[in-house]
């Protein structure tokens, strides 16, 4: 794929959607150029044999922002969220191997936010088989987006919660609803006899994960824990989080999970806006999730909504989106 350096090299290209600009933020403009993941290196050739020729250039660089001006099929990897008439996001989803393509962004800010999950409307057979092949696998092998802890031989003790935190609170926008310190405090002082897990995520600063033991510290129910979440979750009553990838991973242990942010995949959750309805999250939980169907909805989210470059069939659904996107005969 040639790389675009500078606004002159830009105006050369193909006019219009003839042209693919794939726009990669940080770390995502050297690994697509040096060709490391199979979902560009199976897109770009379908592209290419439809006449679209595909170029890549380093994402809100001048040659970036002036390209996004023209009518050009963008695809925007790690950047913001926006929409356009041409704009398409490439991502990895939750789980390893399942990539977002979507028309507003990727996580939070994925159009599955405004999706409804048509849970009557689930292949029973075709939910479970999917379901049970994936979660086994991650769960016995103890695969997650991040690396963890090796699996313990032995359970950890039952607790109220486990709590995931995010290093998410000076980013703006906004998007939690809830504190890392409220979520703590509130599931500390839920049941003061029972534990509380709470697992800093890996990426947390040195300042972030002072900040968490100092308000762990309070609490002497309050466990601090590196421990694979895997065993987090699988101990937890509840799984409390604001919008991280382990929450989402902590449906495959079908737990209820209470997101305390925005998220896009809230239709398997619980969402408390304030401390109040946090407390009752935690007390209802198990008994309000008792009957979700978490099967289907992996299902539906993963198989469904996000692709697989693994898969033979990547190349043409990802056309099908473009071609959508773009209203192309």
């Amino acid at each position: 794929m040639e790389q675009l350096k500078s606004p002159l090299a830009a105006r050369n290209i193909p006019k219009g959607v003839k042209s693919c600009v794939v726009h990669g933020f940080g770390s995502w403009f050297d690994a697509i150029g040096h060709e490391r993941h199979d979902f560009f290196t199976k897109l770009m050739p379908k592209l290419t044999r439809e006449g679209i020729t595909p170029y890549l250039v380093e994402g809100d660089s001048r040659t970036s922002r002036a390209l996004l001006l023209e009518n050009h099929l963008h695809i925007i990897v790690g950047g913001p969220a926006m929409f356009g008439p041409t704009i398409l996001h490439a991502c990895p989803s939750y789980l390893w191997g399942f990539w977002y393509f979507d028309e507003l962004g990727h996580g939070a800010n994925s159009s599955l936010r405004f999706s409804r999950f048509p849970e009557h409307e689930v292949d029973r057979e075709q939910a479970d088989y999917f379901f049970n092949g994936v979660t086994g696998f991650m769960l016995r092998e103890n695969v997650s987006k991040l690396g963890q802890e090796p699996r313990m031989d032995a359970p950890l003790r039952p607790a109220t919660a486990t709590i995931l935190c995010q290093p998410i609170e000076n980013e703006t926008p906004r998007t939690h609803y809830l504190t890392t310190k409220e979520m703590i405090v509130t599931a500390a002082e839920f049941d003061r006899d029972a534990v509380v897990y709470v697992k800093p995520h890996p990426h947390q600063g040195k300042l972030g994960r002072r900040h968490i033991l100092e308000i762990c510290a309070d609490h002497p129910n309050v466990k601090v824990s590196d421990a694979s979440i895997h065993d987090l979750i699988e101990a937890a009553r509840v799984v409390i989080t604001q919008n991280s990838s382990a929450g989402f991973e902590a449906l495959m242990q079908r737990k209820p999970v209470v997101t305390c942010g925005k998220s896009d995949y809230w239709h398997a959750t619980l969402t408390p806006r304030n401390i109040s309805e946090l407390r009752d999250a935690i007390e209802f939980g198990p008994e309000t999730m008792s009957s979700f169907d978490y099967a289907g909805y992996f299902n539906w989210f993963l198989e469904k909504q996000c692709l697989e470059p693994a898969k033979d069939n990547f190349a043409p659904r990802a056309w099908a989106r473009v071609r959508d996107k773009l209203i192309l005969d």
